[in-house]
């Protein structure tokens, strides 16, 4: 209704992804894919984190969202990339702004907002990325200001390692950064890991760092404020039943 989010989190939209994608060999080991969704996500930043290995069992979202992956469920978007073996470069067009507070619409708007990425994977265990782009209108404005555009640049490495007794090791360390239009860029940092062993126990941590503003944490002072956050957790995966994993387990932060 208007009002800042506070000890709150949102709901995803209903629909989180409806897609297309096509991918033709180009020659000497490059191909082309060609990807449209009316709900997509776009090329920039890393994997979002609830489809992270290395976030897969950690059941809280990342503080550090809006500065790296909050672009994971967009209402517009079409992305053309090349790729081989090591390496990946997409760039997209799509609509920047975020969804409204019905979350069973679709919020269609200009595909005025632009990202390209970057991929470059040295061996099967590491992952590299870049990625920069520039979201028009994608926060409300505050006060009955204008939308605020941001341009956003991030930079990740993940780390995947599965050993012989079906234990999966995989950790990622993020670096994202807010530019607004008007007004001061923010930086945010995440580094998290998760180890499951046996698809049965999985323990798993974060760190995060993030400069928020007065109006993201609905405090009186004006200013950009350092906010860290420390997690830890663990999840017990009992049998698969009619194809779905249930699990229990518990988190201090």
């Amino acid at each position: 209704d208007g009002e800042p989010l506070h000890d709150r989190q949102h709901p995803h939209d209903l629909f989180m992804e409806l897609a297309a994608q096509y991918d033709r060999p180009l020659g000497k080991g490059v191909r082309l894919q060609v990807y449209g969704a009316p709900v997509g996500e776009p090329a920039l930043g890393p994997v979002a984190f609830m489809h992270r290995v290395s976030g897969l069992p950690n059941p809280l979202a990342p503080i550090s969202h809006h500065w790296f992956d909050s672009t994971h469920i967009t209402y517009g978007v079409l992305t053309g990339g090349v790729y081989s073996q090591r390496w990946k470069a997409e760039a997209s067009v799509f609509n920047g702004r975020e969804p409204d507070e019905t979350r069973t619409d679709f919020d269609f708007a200009a595909m005025d907002s632009w990202s390209g990425r970057v991929w470059f994977l040295p061996s099967s265990r590491w992952a590299l990325q870049v990625s920069a782009g520039r979201l028009n209108e994608t926060e409300p404005g505050h006060d009955g200001d204008p939308p605020i555009d941001i341009n956003r640049v991030t930079a990740s490495v993940t780390y995947h390692r599965m050993t012989m007794n079906d234990t999966i090791w995989a950790s990622t360390i993020g670096w994202g950064r807010n530019a607004e239009r008007e007004g001061d860029a923010t930086n945010a940092l995440v580094a998290e890991s998760s180890v499951t062993a046996r698809a049965k126990h999985a323990w798993y941590g974060r760190f995060e760092w993030a400069e928020k503003s007065d109006h993201d944490l609905v405090v009186p002072e004006p200013g950009i404020f350092n906010v860290a956050k420390l997690q830890a957790g663990y999840t017990r995966y009992l049998g698969a039943w009619q194809g779905f994993t249930p699990g229990i387990g518990a988190t201090v932060s």
